[in-house]
């Protein structure tokens, strides 16, 4: 079992006058580099807990973008009583309606639910049903969910979940479902945690821990200057043909029978997905030595397909030394000494707009890097990050290319 000190580091917020702390779980898989099945056996202790506390009802799990979309794909990929998933997300989908709603703490405060699907499985909106308010008209589908649980790694305030809740409220009045939230951590007050229970959204979590747990830590540490990429070469998007040539050029796997986890989808879909992805993805891998260390790299809100890459080569190969974390677009101060979490940290240009600052923590030398996206557009971004993965000591550099997720791309 873990403890609470294995998944709770503290770490500086870069320029943030509203919450100048954020926790990093080192297990988790984001900012720093974990084994994956040690991640995935953390998410499963949380899968464990909705079993128990919803037995009989039909889950639909939001994960939150970009931090918890692998806990949240998690709880949906393995969870029985799980039907639907889906993700918030950053990004400018096209071709759908969202509901917008604010993480006011955060470095980019708007989040966003696309809605396409909804209606089939929450039935249609309240003001669009032509009866009065809850009350069932023909043709009117029956809910196919009894309860919304929110995936988060900690919950502080709870303040971005009741947002939502409110906005799904007032877009289906009495038929909107029950709510309820799952957290890694969670460090809202007594008050607070009353609160949501008297409005019917129960929360569970791994470690409750003190409201502000330790952030004055962030106050004794000397920070250092991030690093750059050096590399700043554009190719035409999709072109590598420029730098085939390298010795080391980056190699790159396309695979289909791509879902965006940023459209709502039934579970069963997102399981023969991901294990379609998982296993077209292992047929193609690069040839690994034995006892070779292995980077796999999620980008973004994409983490849990490369997570399950992770556990699946773990498995296949556990002579492997395999490690999983992600690029995001949360900056973070970096600190030399020992008991800080975050080292060393790269500024990059993003995969899904190169105009978008992302960033890469605690990088290391492995024998092989798998980068693991559904972007399509990397622009300057992929070569920003080989840059990054090279100046760490990475030589083999492979992009697995997941579906055909487009977007208009600011450049």
């Amino acid at each position: 079992m873990f403890e609470l000190d294995d998944l709770i580091r503290v770490a500086k917020r870069e320029n943030n006058f509203r919450r100048k702390y954020l926790y990093v779980n080192p297990l988790q898989g984001k900012h720093m580099p974990v084994s994956p099945g040690i991640a995935l056996k953390l998410f499963s202790g949380l899968r464990e807990k909705l079993a128990s506390r919803y037995p009989g009802e039909r889950l639909l799990v939001i994960g939150f973008a970009e931090t918890a979309t692998a806990i949240g794909s998690s709880l949906a990929y393995g969870g029985a009583n799980v039907s639907h998933y889906i993700s918030t997300t950053r990004e400018d989908l096209s071709g759908t309606a969202y509901l917008v709603f604010a993480e006011a703490h955060s470095h980019a405060p708007e989040q966003r639910l696309a809605l396409n699907g909804f209606a089939e499985v929450l039935g249609d909106p309240a003001g669009e049903r032509g009866g009065n308010d809850g009350e069932k008209t023909d043709g009117m589908a029956e809910n196919k969910v009894d309860r919304i649980v929110f995936a988060e790694d900690e919950v502080t305030t709870g303040n971005t979940i009741m947002n939502l809740v409110r906005l799904i409220r007032e877009r289906w009045g009495s038929a909107a479902p029950a709510f309820g939230i799952a957290s890694v951590l969670n460090s809202m007050t007594a008050a607070r945690l009353s609160e949501f229970a008297a409005q019917g959204v129960p929360c569970d979590y791994l470690f409750r821990i003190p409201f502000e747990y330790r952030i004055s830590s962030v106050d004794s540490y000397s920070y250092g200057s991030p690093e750059k990429s050096g590399d700043t070469e554009d190719p035409a998007p999709n072109d590598r043909g420029a730098r085939s040539d390298r010795e080391d050029a980056t190699q790159i796997i396309r695979l289909g029978h791509y879902r965006n986890p940023r459209f709502l989808s039934g579970v069963q879909e997102l399981r023969s997905r991901t294990d379609q992805f998982v296993k077209a993805a292992l047929e193609r891998l690069p040839d690994l030595k034995p006892g070779a260390g292995v980077l796999i790299l999620g980008t973004e809100e994409l983490m849990f397909p490369g997570l399950l890459l992770g556990a699946a080569l773990e498995q296949r190969r556990p002579d492997l030394r395999v490690r999983f974390h992600a690029t995001t677009r949360s900056p973070i101060a970096v600190s030399r000494e020992a008991d800080y979490p975050l080292h060393r940290r790269w500024d990059l240009s993003g995969l899904y707009d190169s105009g978008r600052r992302t960033f890469i923590y605690n990088l290391d030398s492995y024998d092989q890097a798998l980068i693991v996206t559904d972007s399509c557009f990397w622009n300057r971004g992929l070569p920003c990050l080989e840059a990054a993965l090279r100046q760490a000591g990475n030589r083999r550099i492979t992009l697995i290319q997941w579906g055909d997720f487009r977007y208009e791309e600011q450049l």
